[in-house]
């Protein structure tokens, strides 16, 4: 990507080693809430044994290997090679590939998928973006019946959000977090069916379907 891009994997690759304790650590913000965040994934996946997962931007494999342990067959992307690194030392039974949510989407994915999940990656992008790639993933890659299932950091509204960023003060880090009072009615305007949950002051879940 090019010099200036605001998200790359340049950043991620060092990260990987710590990854796993950063998240740890439930109190802190960007990650308060990310275990009960995850489990809710894996609730509202509504799981049968064998069902095809694809985990995008799964990082150190946490969210794929809930999935895993539940009978299902795993597909992980990630644009960070150190990041899947990580995974594959989690998951040696899963498929791996490196890609990035915004270059075009890898032959080895062309096929759909009971479930697509993913966790604190959608963030990056505007509204717009997030509901083209919703859109996108739920119409071109996801099964019959299938659900598309996202945590990330998300409020409730634009006056819960500047609440807690007064809350946490110099942690926070302005990005394009989602809100569901925009974020609900974009979807929904996209054709899609979408059910919201807050999970943590700052995490919710969006399970989408068509």
């Amino acid at each position: 990507m090019a010099s200036d891009d605001p998200f790359s994997s340049s950043e991620f690759d060092p990260w990987a080693e710590t990854y796993d304790h950063d998240v740890s650590t439930q109190n802190k913000f960007p990650f308060d809430g990310y275990e009960r965040a995850l489990e809710t994934v894996v609730e509202l996946a509504a799981l049968e044994p064998g069902m095809s997962v694809l985990d995008l931007g799964t990082g150190t494999g946490n969210l794929a290997l809930l999935f895993a342990n539940r009978g299902c067959e795993i597909w992980c992307s990630d644009f960070s090679e150190s990041m899947l690194a990580k995974a594959r030392e989690k998951l040696p039974q899963a498929h791996f590939v490196l890609h990035d949510l915004r270059a075009e989407w890898p032959a080895e994915l062309v096929h759909r998928f009971d479930r697509i999940v993913s966790a604190y990656v959608f963030h990056h992008f505007d509204l717009e973006g997030k509901v083209r790639m919703c859109k996108d993933l739920v119409t071109r890659h996801l099964s019959a019946h299938g659900k598309l299932i996202i945590a990330d950091l998300s409020f409730k509204d634009q006056n819960e959000m500047d609440i807690f960023a007064r809350s946490v003060g110099d942690l926070w880090e302005a990005e394009p977090f989602w809100l569901a009072e925009d974020s609900l009615p974009a979807l929904e305007k996209a054709d899609l069916e979408v059910k919201y949950v807050q999970v943590s002051p700052s995490a919710g879940v969006y399970s989408i379907s068509a």
